[in-house]
């Protein structure tokens, strides 16, 4: 099959998937690296890889899929496999509009508890530019953040490379967040790997870096191609 084709059949399914949804919920189908994430409300909640549907589940929901023999989505990766916390949809969502809403709802009430988990607490700091001289007092005064140093997941390589696009203090790297964070810094370190997006992320969310790269792997994948697509 050309190349052609099967991107026009993988835009068919996406279509299809939407379409099923739609009596559920007003879903979006989003481009991502080979196939397509599903959006509702802002939160990515399954993903389309070739004629497949693959649903968001976490350790409350997964025991359903895991009852009916539903398989983790899968891949090789350096020579093993590793798969992503998104398990295969059953036949019969296929099949029926109520069957695909009670298991997109499983997906995306998944996703609602993952981002709720996310937010970091509410700090009563106040930022400053990142060209604005650090003194002792402002410091001391709580004007800005912590080093990046006495966050998780980062040691003194992450921290040199983040140094040198002025990522410092913990309050610069919220202000961009893992993302756009990992992008500029990946922009001026080619050496940097996907471990320091992880990393990123599960500092802003006091997370081990491997817990992240296990669960979000897909959905942060999806904002650094859109991130990336408007750097250039």
């Amino acid at each position: 099959m050309s190349g052609a084709s099967s991107s026009i059949r993988k835009q068919e399914f996406a279509n299809f998937i939407v379409e099923l949804m739609a009596g559920w919920a007003p879903v979006q189908a989003r481009r991502m690296f080979g196939g397509f994430g599903v959006y509702r409300d802002g939160l990515m909640f399954a993903i389309l890889i070739e004629d497949t549907l693959y649903l968001k589940v976490d350790d409350e929901s997964e025991p359903l899929f895991a009852q009916r023999g539903l398989a983790r989505f899968s891949y090789e990766s350096k020579g093993r496999t590793a798969s992503l916390r998104y398990c295969e949809a059953p036949p019969e969502a296929y099949d029926e509009p109520a069957h695909m809403a009670t298991w997109a709802r499983l997906a995306y009430d998944c996703a609602v508890r993952q981002q709720n988990r996310k937010k970091p607490a509410s700090r009563a700091r106040k930022s400053v530019r990142l060209d604005t001289p650090v003194t002792p007092e402002a410091q001391a005064a709580g004007v800005v953040g912590s080093s990046v140093s006495m966050m998780r997941n980062l040691g003194p390589k992450s921290q040199e490379m983040l140094a040198k696009v002025g990522i410092v203090h913990d309050e610069d790297l919220r202000r961009l967040g893992a993302v756009v964070a990992y992008a500029r810094t990946k922009a001026v370190c080619p050496q940097a790997s996907l471990n320091l997006l992880w990393a990123l992320e599960g500092a802003l969310t006091d997370r081990d870096w491997k817990v992240v790269a296990d669960t979000e792997r897909a959905s942060l994948l999806m904002a650094l191609e859109d991130v990336r697509r408007h750097m250039l």
